[in-house]
């Protein structure tokens, strides 16, 4: 009778891990040192999918490579020496090498077993050799690093292990996140390698979250007594953001790496990571020359090759130096869309970790409501495009029902006029239940508790947004008192906005003030036909489905 047989513990959807031997480890580490870049991804590939056809090959251990070499794969993606910099006739494919291999490593080990949790850290290079050798430490730091794993005096050659390493050069998680951003607006070149680097992390980091938060609750038996999630609180996710909690406001800044839109203000506290990034290479025609290799700095690549720095040009690359100076006084323009429904999906899965965390360890964070304050002061001054595609209930977004639902109506109720009842002072419940009435009396009839066309148009979307989710799982019956609340919260608004005298700023401004009065009708519209829809489509008939 196995019907009653106790359950079979669960089984670990990652292969168990075992270290590199030594001798392997040094032939990946020489690969490393003297830049033979593919043979080195060639190696780590091999070592992490061996056995992987096997039909038992989940119970097999595979070879976890040393966080130091996974660290430097990972640069290989986003540094501009091997990205945007690499000389025409040095063009390698290491980028899509370097990804798939780390996306093997995160399948087939886990984030746990692979210890990407040293691999990703950026916290600051502090050895016991390195404290012994004091300042003579920085005489190699240019031309080569130590290895942090342990005290042997292993070195390190190449511009990723010295100067251009990651943990050098960026200041935390964060800066990166929002510079990624920044190109992902201003410099749409250098986000084609960032975008790929992003994506990855957050799967690292929504891995090993999850990971983390299975096996505790897994050992957690005392259903009388919360989770104390131990193993939950050595997460990426939470080291990241403890890397923040010494400055003035590190909630404000997380959350406004994640909002970051190439403005000056933007790229002035999220700049490049990497020195001269954005510069394009204007090469002199020179061929790299081979030099005896006791005399050549595989660490400096500026010996390497003869080349100068160009600046990027947004239009035509032919520039004289007074278009130059002219674009440079120019200030970064914005994109109405944030950079796209790419960007949307990176920024709506960032602000999910970021919320998961909030409601389960709100003691390393911190509550949820003060995120969605935070998310708040954010999210009212984006562009109204940005505003609809990030607040979007489609099939693409990333952010659940309740997110939607909770967040959606803390905006609405921020926006509107005081006038406007409060949810629970017709509910009686202090939630963010919707119903019927809540509609019809506390958001449809209002406008923005301003005349600008972008908040009124931001108070229409949010409505509509909240409207079809409503529509998604309850009954909703045309009645007069609907029709009427629907329209006379359209008529609101258009008639709000007229009131705004205030003085335009030249062409920009009232372009961009045409721009939401499109999106402020066109919601308009759609909300008469979401109450058209509620018409056609009587809830009594509904009955028969559930």
């Amino acid at each position: 009778m196995a019907g009653i047989d106790a359950p079979a513990s669960p089984v670990s959807r990652y292969r168990p891990a075992k270290p590199i031997t030594e001798e392997l480890r040094k032939h990946c580490h020489i690969y490393l040192d003297e830049q033979i870049y593919e043979s080195a991804l060639t190696l780590l590939s091999d070592l992490v999918t061996a056995g992987v056809s096997n039909p038992n090959s989940q119970n097999i251990p595979a070879i976890a490579p040393s966080p130091y070499h996974v660290e430097l794969v990972s640069c290989l993606l986003i540094h501009p020496r091997y990205t945007t910099q690499a000389p025409p006739n040095e063009r390698l494919d290491l980028g899509s090498r370097s990804i798939t291999l780390l996306r093997n490593i995160l399948a087939i080990l886990g984030p746990i077993n692979a210890n990407l949790d040293e691999a990703f850290s950026l916290d600051p290079i502090i050895t016991t050799r390195n404290l012994r050798r004091g300042r003579n430490t920085a005489d190699h730091d240019d031309d080569s690093s130590g290895n942090e794993s342990d005290d042997r005096p292993e070195r390190m050659q190449g511009v990723i292990a010295n100067k251009g390493r990651v943990r050098k050069c960026a200041k935390d998680f964060w800066h990166m996140v929002g510079w990624a951003f920044n190109c992902s607006i201003q410099h749409s070149k250098r986000w084609q390698y960032w975008k790929v680097w992003l994506d990855y992390m957050l799967d690292v980091l929504d891995a090993d979250y999850t990971e983390r938060k299975k096996q505790d609750e897994e050992k957690h038996t005392d259903p009388k007594r919360e989770c104390p999630y131990a193993k939950l609180r050595g997460s990426i996710l939470v080291k990241y953001l403890s890397m923040v909690q010494g400055r003035s406001s590190p909630l404000k800044r997380v959350v406004r790496s994640v909002f970051a839109d190439g403005s000056t203000d933007s790229l002035k506290e999220f700049p490049e990571v990497f020195e001269n990034e954005t510069k394009e290479v204007k090469y002199n025609g020179q061929k790299r020359k081979r030099a005896n290799t006791g005399e050549f700095k595989f660490g400096d690549y500026d010996d390497e090759i003869s080349y100068d720095f160009e600046s990027p040009g947004r239009s035509s690359p032919m520039r004289d130096d007074d278009d130059d100076e002219e674009e440079e006084e120019e200030l970064p323009e914005q994109d109405p869309y944030m950079g796209g429904p790419e960007t949307i999906v990176l920024r709506q899965r960032l602000l999910m970790l970021l919320s998961e965390l909030s409601a389960d360890l709100p003691d390393e964070f911190v509550d949820v409501r003060d995120l969605y304050d935070a998310f708040y002061s954010s999210i009212k001054s984006i562009p109204v495009p940005a505003f609809s595609l990030f607040l979007s209930p489609s099939s693409s977004s990333q952010l659940p029902i309740i997110v939607l639902v909770s967040l959606g109506q803390l905006l609405l109720l921020r926006l509107l006029p005081n006038t406007a009842p409060r949810p629970h002072t017709v509910s009686g419940r202090d939630s963010d239940d919707l119903s019927q009435e809540i509609f019809e009396r506390c958001f449809f009839p209002f406008s923005a508790n301003t005349s600008s066309v972008a908040d009124n148009a931001r108070v229409s979307i949010l409505i509509e947004n909240l409207f079809k989710l409503y529509l998604r799982t309850c009954k909703c019956y045309h009645t007069p008192n609907l029709e009427e609340a629907i329209e006379k919260g359209i008529v609101a608004r258009e008639n709000k906005i007229k009131g705004d005298r205030r003085k335009k700023d030249a062409n920009r401004r009232t372009k961009q003030d045409e721009s939401d009065l499109v999106w402020l009708r066109a919601s308009g519209e759609r909300l008469r036909l979401l109450m058209n829809w509620v018409e056609q489509h009587p809830a009594e008939d509904d009955d028969d489905d559930d």
